[in-house]
């Protein structure tokens, strides 16, 4: 699996190494443009929680949004990959009073050893899965993926040795160090959306990891999101993405073309220079999928606009100007367009994997459950639930790999691929 989101060799991977730093991330992102496109309209907004970190990306069209360019753990790397976010807020981020006597989350980690206090591992300090535990959101009868049986009492214990430092209940800083656990990860979404000029309500949201649908309820309401896809395989999103993916081998090239240069010859030159550093090797069916990057002479960040491989750069300035005004709200008439770089991907088609709603019985049942600073008798469901099943919350789905818990507000329905649907009703 490589960063761009496709799958290569095994031996032309390992001539790279720096080409697969963000492999895993990547194939949660190409899972979340799979249910994106199965289960919604194609737009969403992948949010992958696990134990130790958050991984956000955007999902336009059913596609992940890709980057040439990012910093991973302290080094720069100048290549294609996924457009990933990443944050220090998951299930093993542990909970702590600053000098200022601020509730702090993370991004030190309980990590998987202890792990949690109510994995009963050892570990001591309180981490967000032992609030959810003390909030109801998880039962202390049942058992996590993987056999994990959860200690309530040791999650108890650590949360009110917290507690007593910050002057709080115990169950005011469980509260608190989700609802600061849920700040992170929305600061994370807004990276990823208002600051690069998308609105995040014209998206769902689809969370998958252990731990993200578990969140995701109260992460939209932050956001104004209307919408949540949960994956029938949320808890191995990852795994599913990767053996969705294409085979594909990523470049790029800076070419800074403007105004008189921005041809259409010049253009065919540089997209035939690409593709012949790129297809040696290749399968004679791959496509050839090409995305140009311009903004207006002056400005730092680029726009990127897909074409074919003999574009006219009058389209293409026209579609530019057209994806600026949709996301900044003006074009500049008077403005020089730029091609800055010409990113080229050879693709060949991978697996097209169709996630069906399981046929078994759930169990049902209740318990209290703590929403809005009170406790409410809450519908439960264990096991994968059916085509068809509509349940109005509040309702806990306790699913083989995660949590998905809905408050009071939303409207749930299952899908043909078993994906849980949420809706904002009020």
């Amino acid at each position: 699996m490589r960063s761009s989101g496709g799958v290569a060799p095994a031996e032309e991977a390992a001539r790279g190494g720096a080409w697969s730093v963000l492999s895993g991330p990547a194939g949660g992102a190409v899972g979340a443009g799979l249910l994106a496109r199965l289960s919604g309209d194609g737009n969403a907004l992948g949010f992958d929680m696990g134990g130790t970190s958050c991984d956000v990306c955007v999902v336009e069209a059913g596609e992940v949004r890709r980057t040439d360019a990012r910093e991973i753990g302290g080094r720069p790397i100048q290549l294609p990959m996924v457009d990933v976010h990443t944050v220090g807020a998951g299930g093993g981020s542990i909970g702590w009073r600053d000098r200022g006597g601020a509730l702090r989350v993370g991004p030190r980690s309980a990590g998987a050893e202890p792990g949690p206090a109510c994995y009963g591992r050892g570990g001591s300090e309180p981490t967000v899965t032992d609030a959810n535990l003390l909030l109801g959101h998880l039962a202390g009868d049942s058992e996590l993926a993987g056999g994990v049986a959860l200690d309530a009492e040791a999650a108890g214990r650590a949360v009110a040795e917290l507690s007593r430092s910050l002057g709080l209940e115990p169950l005011e800083t469980a509260a608190g160090i989700v609802r600061v656990a849920n700040q992170e990860m929305v600061r994370a979404l807004r990276v990823v959306t208002v600051e690069r000029g998308i609105d995040p309500r014209r998206f769902a949201l689809l969370p998958f990891g252990g731990a993200g649908p578990m969140h995701a309820a109260a992460i939209a309401a932050e956001l104004g999101v209307e919408t949540i896809l949960c994956p029938r395989a949320g808890g191995v999103l990852s795994a599913l993405g990767l053996c969705a993916s294409e085979r594909r081998r990523d470049t790029a090239r800076t070419v800074m073309l403007g105004g008189s240069e921005l041809t259409a010859a010049r253009l065919a030159d540089e997209v035939a220079a690409v593709l012949g550093e790129t297809g040696g090797g290749m399968d004679e069916e791959a496509e050839a999928r090409v995305v140009y990057k311009l903004r207006y002479a002056g400005q730092a960040f680029e726009l990127p606009v897909p074409g074919p491989v003999d574009p006219d750069p009058d389209e293409l300035v026209a579609g530019f100007e057209r994806l600026h005004e949709e996301r900044y709200g003006h074009r500049d008439p008077e403005g020089e367009v730029v091609l800055v770089d010409i990113d080229l991907a050879l693709v060949v088609p991978g697996p097209a994997p169709q996630p069906a709603a399981s046929a078994a019985a759930v169990e049902e049942g209740s318990r209290r459950v703590h929403f809005g600073g009170e406790w409410i008798e809450t519908s439960v469901l264990r096991g994968e639930p059916a085509a068809g099943t509509e349940v109005t919350g509040p309702v806990v789905f306790e699913l083989p790999e995660a949590t998905f818990v809905v408050p009071p507000g939303w409207m749930t329905s299952v899908d043909e691929h078993g994906t849980i649907e949420a809706r904002w009703t009020r």
